[in-house]
């Protein structure tokens, strides 16, 4: 695995960790913010190799993949949330993985503090200016 691949600098290297990876029937994850074909590479059998690269595009999470991220994370910190609590906090947090995590914790957290539990009402004095 090579995170930020785009800014590799020595096209050579990259050459070679390609081919020894396809050789040795290997697996390569690069990770970057931007296509291989559009990392700048001036080797012909680089920048060939690059757009022959599979990509796949990492999106934010839908709906329903976000309410189960904070389910599970509730579920991780012993914390039972009803639909109206996962609802409203799906909707009032930034669309990330790490939003939802923050969120479940601040709400745990805010909770014990309060001594109480984790409510809507809690959600929405944490939450209710954030979207």
């Amino acid at each position: 695995m090579i995170e930020d691949a785009a800014a590799i600098t020595d096209e050579r290297a990259l050459f070679h960790l390609i081919n020894l990876a396809r050789e040795e029937g290997a697996f390569l994850l690069f990770t970057a913010r931007s296509a291989p074909s559009l990392w700048p590479a001036a080797l012909p059998d680089v920048v060939s190799r690059l757009r022959a690269l599979p990509v796949v595009v990492l999106q934010a999470p839908d709906d329903v993949l976000l309410r189960g991220v904070i389910v599970k994370l509730a579920a991780d910190r012993q914390l039972q949330l009803d639909d109206n609590v996962v609802s409203y906090i799906s909707t009032h947090i930034e669309r990330s993985f790490a939003a939802a995590r923050a969120a479940v914790i601040a709400l745990d957290q805010e909770a014990l503090r309060q001594g109480r539990p984790p409510s809507r009402a809690l959600a929405t004095e944490l939450f209710g200016g954030t979207v």
